[in-house]
């Protein structure tokens, strides 16, 4: 059947008044709009729980996220904190039997030291990966930096607290190199300086490391 032809039926049965006078009466029963607002109110209930089901989900997966991002920033620091801890400590072992306060072979403690360094070499860039993902930038340069790279083989200013472990390193191996030659006193004594006072000032520099990045966690937590 021609379209024309139903549009011209269904026009004029519409332009029919007493079929619109029953359409109105119709439309206008109590249970007729009774009805209607039932299929709407149904319609809106529906829609309305699916909405907030939806939002709910959103803010169960944002909360995740963040308590994971959280909990791992906190994991973290205390990975790093044992790292430093430990390295530290082999660094002035070294120091108390090079200078005759500690207990123990020289050669034993460096040994001892020195495999703290090579798992310190091995965790270095997963550890300023994570820094960077769950703390910030900032601090993943804090704690290396790219521009430490030639502190390996000659002195310099450290930028970050990776390049400070590296030039107490230095410092404490010359020590031990000095021990070893059994330079005399004055030499020894020097080395000694130098070594002590480039330990304490990298345990500063550990300690404001830690606590900054702990500060910035709880940061982040109180802004997200």
């Amino acid at each position: 059947m021609p379209r024309s032809f139903l549009s011209d039926v269904a026009w004029s049965l519409l332009r029919n008044k007493v079929l619109q006078r029953r359409l109105g009466r119709f439309l206008s029963h109590p249970v007729t709009l009774l009805a209607i607002a039932t299929v709407f109110a149904t319609i809106a209930g529906a829609w309305l729980t699916n909405y907030y089901q939806e939002r709910a989900w959103v803010r169960e997966k944002q909360f995740e996220a963040f308590q994971h991002g959280f909990d791992e920033g906190l994991k973290l620091v205390d990975e790093l904190s044992e790292a430093m801890s430990r390295r530290l400590f082999g660094l002035n072992r070294v120091v108390w039997v090079a200078k005759g306060t500690g207990t123990g072979d020289l050669e034993q403690a460096w040994n001892d030291y020195y495999e703290s360094v090579v798992d310190w070499n091995v965790r270095l860039m997963r550890h300023k990966a994570r820094l960077e993902r769950f703390v910030g930038l900032e601090a993943a340069e804090a704690f290396a930096s790219a521009q430490d790279a030639a502190l390996s083989h000659e002195e310099g200013t450290p930028a970050s607290l990776h390049g400070q472990f590296m030039i107490t390193h230095q410092k404490v191996r010359a020590l031990v190199d000095c021990v070893r030659q059994r330079c005399n006193e004055s030499a020894r004594q020097a080395a000694l300086n130098d070594a002590q006072q480039a330990l304490n000032l990298l345990g500063v520099a550990v300690e404001q490391f830690l606590r900054s990045c702990t500060n910035r966690i709880y940061e982040l937590a109180r802004t997200t």
